[in-house]
């Protein structure tokens, strides 16, 4: 009984605790909602599906693509950068946001455009007047070397090199004399001297300035026959052409004679003719004639003076000339004869490097009455054109 009793409860204990042992582990702690326990099967990608994009997530691809966009431009576009290179952009400076003296580009091609057609001397000017407003002018270099060729073109010779200048604007580089007066209005700086025997003395100094082509104005010191004068004055060549070969100038000269105390004016007119022959050779040919005017104290002393000159330029570098000088002075009773002192000069005059001209010679008188200054003299200058 007791066996069966224990067979029993053996037999009991096997069938219920079948069943939960069977349970799985979410089983025995009483999960609440065992159906998402269900197995889910995954999906299957096979090669030939296509993935599709959520249009949230495709949205933020764009922002991203458009602002890039927006930052370097699209491909089709071509990046530019502003490195401040543009002409236009000096254009459109206004003249109070510059500093004093500078200009711009437009304000040079401005002035290009005024200049254009002008004569070299007038042209010269205006460049002179547009560095004198603008002084910074980053144009400088460039406005430089075009007076410098301009330069070149008048005061370069008649032979040397001129440029496109028209023939009636171009530079004469006409000859002058030892002791006549410079009849070419050029800008010039000269001095000399002439030794006369026994004790005559002459020395020379003078500046003059080409104020335009045809009208210099000059001034300095020299001992003439009446004694050592300050003088200054003007020459004004009414005709100063290369193509007609021919310089015809006025010259109106005060001056004041030192011993003793006079002062005088002094008008002259002088010719010139080139002459220019089949060769290499040029002759100038020039006569001039005038009074000096003469006011000594209680005194009226006019005087005839002038004198013609021939200088033969077998070469660029070499001019040998001959001259003759007159001066007259009426003599206090008309039976005597007028005061006189007539000479005759001659020598050669050689072209320096640059602007650089020396020449040197002899004088002598061939007439002379009541005035004896030298029996005869030496003389040489140096000439330096600007």
């Amino acid at each position: 009984m007791a066996a069966f009793s224990r067979l029993s409860f053996l037999f009991a204990f096997a069938l219920f605790s079948s069943p939960v042992f069977a349970l799985d582990d979410d089983d025995i702690f009483f999960d609440e909602d065992p159906e998402e326990d269900e197995d889910v099967p995954a999906p299957r990608i096979d090669e030939e599906d296509t993935f599709e994009v959520d249009e949230d997530d495709a949205g933020l691809d764009d922002v991203q693509d458009t602002t890039f966009e927006q930052i370097v431009g699209s491909e089709a576009e071509t990046l530019q950068l502003n490195l401040g290179l543009d002409d236009d952009e000096d254009d459109d400076l206004d003249d109070d946001t510059l500093a004093p003296g500078q200009d711009t580009a437009a304000i040079y091609r401005q002035q290009l455009a005024a200049v254009e057609g002008m004569a070299p001397d007038e042209e010269g000017m205006a460049w002179e007047e547009y560095l004198q407003m603008y002084t910074a002018s980053v144009f400088r270099t460039q406005i430089e070397e075009r007076m410098a060729e301009i330069a070149e073109s008048m005061f370069g010779g008649a032979r040397g090199p001129s440029g496109p200048v028209d023939e009636a604007q171009k530079a004469m580089d006409f000859a002058h004399g030892l002791l006549l007066e410079p009849i070419d209005p050029r800008t010039r700086f000269r001095a000399g001297f002439e030794w006369g025997y026994i004790d005559w003395v002459n020395l020379i100094l003078d500046y003059e300035v080409a104020v335009r082509r045809d009208l210099g104005i000059h001034g300095g010191i020299q001992h003439r026959l009446s004694g050592w004068n300050l003088e200054g004055g003007a020459r004004y060549a009414l005709i100063k052409s290369t193509r007609t070969n021919m310089v015809l100038t006025a010259i109106g000269d005060v001056h004041l004679n030192l011993d003793p105390i006079a002062p005088g004016f002094r008008p002259m007119m002088a010719l010139g003719k080139r002459i220019e022959t089949k060769g290499s050779t040029v002759i100038d040919v020039q006569a001039q004639s005038g009074l000096d005017l003469m006011v000594y104290p209680g005194m009226f002393s006019p005087r005839m003076l002038g004198g013609m000159n021939v200088s033969v330029s077998p070469s660029e570098t070499v001019k040998v000339f001959m001259e003759t000088t007159y001066i007259s002075k009426a003599a206090p009773s008309d039976d005597a004869s007028p005061f006189t002192f007539n000479q005759i000069a001659f020598g050669i005059r050689f072209q320096g490097k640059g602007n650089m001209l020396v020449g040197t010679g002899a004088s002598v008188p061939y007439a002379s009455n009541y005035w004896k200054y030298h029996y005869g003299s030496v003389l040489a200058d140096f000439n330096y054109y600007m």
